[in-house]
């Protein structure tokens, strides 16, 4: 799996074009790319997934692990653009309904930018 990472509005946002497979053997290194970004205060993320060819059910794990990081964090993590293998198993098993799943990368950070905002009026 290859992860390009990148920042957008002003970089409060941070994105993770991630490109290959989400299986339970690289799974490691996609939650340390998380983690490092948290670690560096990075709490809004966009995974930009219409690249992620197939995803196994330690990638969904992944997945829903890092929106409860970042969600226990204030922050949010946003799946842009899944691929049509990646929507089917969001939607077959329920994930869709608990995680920020949007159709194209502009809502995704149009989401975000709205949180952002949200939480700077608190």
């Amino acid at each position: 799996m290859e992860f390009n990472i990148s920042t957008e509005l002003g970089g409060n946002v941070v994105v993770i074009d991630m490109v290959g497979s989400l299986v339970a053997n690289n799974i490691a290194e996609f939650k340390s790319q998380v983690a490092k970004l948290v670690e560096k205060k990075y709490c809004h993320i966009l995974l930009e997934m219409s690249n992620v060819d197939f995803m196994d059910s330690s990638g969904l794990g992944a997945c829903m692990a890092v929106h409860k990081q970042l969600s226990e964090k204030n922050g949010m993590v946003v799946f842009a653009k899944p691929s049509e293998q990646v929507k089917k198993i969001f939607r077959i098993t329920k994930a869709d309904q608990r995680l920020n799943v949007v159709p194209t990368k502009n809502d995704g950070v149009k989401s975000l930018y709205e949180k952002l905002m949200r939480s700077k009026q608190k």
